[in-house]
């Protein structure tokens, strides 16, 4: 088993792992890292129009081994007053 490094970057606000986490393979640092990220979405979102999370897995020698993130938008539509809304059935 190899100790793998899950930093944690939340709207631009670095998390470092220093403690890390031993995984068995590739798989299961992938597996670790996308659930992590869905629990990390389920407790944060939404909380706004704009967010981005990500998590950056590291090897125990630093180097980079996978990325996962998300970027949250919210966009409106901007309508002028009175508009319509479009035909959903067209």
């Amino acid at each position: 088993m190899a100790i793998y490094y899950f930093d944690v970057d939340d709207n631009g606000i670095p998390y470092p792992d220093d403690q890390g986490t031993e995984c068995s393979d590739f798989a299961q640092v992938k597996k670790e890292a996308i659930t992590a990220l869905v629990e990390m979405i389920r407790d944060t979102l939404p909380d706004g129009d704009h967010h981005r999370l990500s998590i950056k897995v590291r090897d125990d020698g630093g180097a980079l081994v996978l990325q996962v993130a998300l970027h949250f938008e919210v966009e409106a539509e901007h309508r002028s007053p009175g508009a319509s809304a479009p035909d959903s059935h067209v």
